[in-house]
């Protein structure tokens, strides 16, 4: 493992090692955007964070908090790292942590959260978390491709609208994966007074959105705040509907592995910048987004809603939980799979397909490659049982 300081690393620890003037001396810039977007991901504690006085970032920083903020999260080591290097920084460790909120309703498909960061040269990063870890929170994802608005999106929009009086100076609003998203909606959708105070959005590889939503002159007058970042590989920022110009940046993974913002080279105070996307990514979006255009709203709605209850069939709240019980998760989804007709099974394959494309798209194929799930007719019988720990299937009881 590397060290806590690192400065050569070209990546966000090593630019937060070596970035050591302020926001005074060196204005607020994309690198800066994603570190902060980041910091949205964490479970802060204590009730002083949820008030609009805030504590100070490096305060945060408490052995006996780490594990509850950064429980169920991706990658928690990274995350506490990043923590610690904030709260070092002589750029970051003066910012103020506010108006934090944690918002998930599993009745409405709703996961929300977001936290003001206020910064010491005036002026604040309103910082929207991406998506968790949760089925409900993945979710609320898919149903973007149907609806013109989601819980969260409008959270977000109610949120930027109540903190944005408690703020003196420019706002600046971020987030990465769906954080980018709710970023965007909230300055597009915001009243036109508090828009006027809108310095900046940043998406960092957040999905765009549906045609439907951007049927709207207000979107295009605002996209020119926005200022998005993707990796070469990018699958996530490029779903749906874009009016956005991007930048593509370079990541040291590959697949879809390459969303993950702790990938993502930095060298000197600015990230690589690569010409475009991988031919493999922009062959898996367009296969994607076209796929998502052919199919009505109703359609669309009806996937969504059975590919969840092939993920649900297993009863377990997170993704993480399904892996780890994956001997009881994966015969409870294949029953479900067992029961959908013969077209829904058909689409729940062939986004598998895509996925896997995803996975690793810079390998150049002609098409995506057959990928079909076997028939079920008799998955009741052939699953009475569990899966033994090598994979195969035991049939007897016990």
């Amino acid at each position: 493992m590397p060290q806590l300081f690192d400065p050569a690393e070209k990546n966000l620890f090593g630019y937060l090692s070596r970035a050591l003037d302020t926001f005074d001396e060196r204005g607020l810039s994309d690198v800066d955007s994603l570190v902060l977007a980041c910091l949205s991901y964490f479970r802060y504690q204590g009730d002083a964070v949820r008030t609009s006085d805030g504590v100070p970032l490096r305060d945060l920083f408490r052995a006996e908090w780490l594990e509850a903020m950064t429980h169920g999260l991706w990658d928690p080591e990274g995350l506490v790292r990043l923590l610690a290097l904030v709260a070092a920084s002589p750029r970051f460790r003066d910012l103020r942590v506010s108006d934090y909120v944690d918002d998930f309703d599993e009745s409405v498909e709703k996961q929300f959260s977001a936290c003001v960061l206020r910064l010491p040269s005036g002026g604040a990063y309103l910082s929207f978390r991406g998506t968790d870890n949760t089925l409900v929170g993945w979710k609320e994802d898919f149903n973007m491709a149907f609806e013109t608005g989601v819980p969260s999106q409008y959270a977000a929009i109610a949120y930027l609208g109540r903190v944005a009086p408690t703020i003196e100076g420019p706002l600046y609003l971020g987030g990465h994966s769906k954080g980018g998203n709710l970023a965007v909606c909230a300055a597009a959708r915001c009243p036109a007074g508090v828009a006027a105070r809108v310095a900046r959005v940043f998406s960092h590889d957040g999905p765009g959105f549906t045609e439907e939503a951007l049927a709207d002159e207000v979107w295009k007058q605002r996209s020119g705040l926005v200022s998005k970042t993707v990796p070469r590989s990018s699958v996530i920022g490029m779903l749906f509907e874009r009016q956005e110009d991007y930048a593509v940046v370079e990541s040291s993974t590959a697949g879809l592995t390459q969303h993950n913002p702790f990938s993502w080279v930095v060298e000197g105070t600015g990230f690589v910048r690569q010409e475009g996307l991988g031919r493999g990514a922009s062959f898996v979006d367009k296969g994607l987004n076209e796929w998502i255009a052919s199919m009505t709203r109703a359609e669309r709605e009806g996937f969504v809603e059975t590919l969840f209850s092939v993920l649900n069939a297993a009863g377990e709240d997170t993704f993480a939980d399904l892996s780890g019980n994956w001997q009881a998760s994966v015969p409870a989804m294949l029953r479900r799979l067992g029961e959908l007709e013969p077209e829904q099974r058909g689409h729940i394959t062939r986004a598998l397909a895509l996925l896997a494309q995803a996975f690793m798209p810079d390998i150049e194929l002609p098409q995506l490659p057959g990928f079909e799930l076997p028939q079920f007719p008799d998955l009741a019988e052939l699953l009475p049982g569990k899966m033994g720990v090598d994979g195969a299937v035991e049939t007897g009881e016990g």
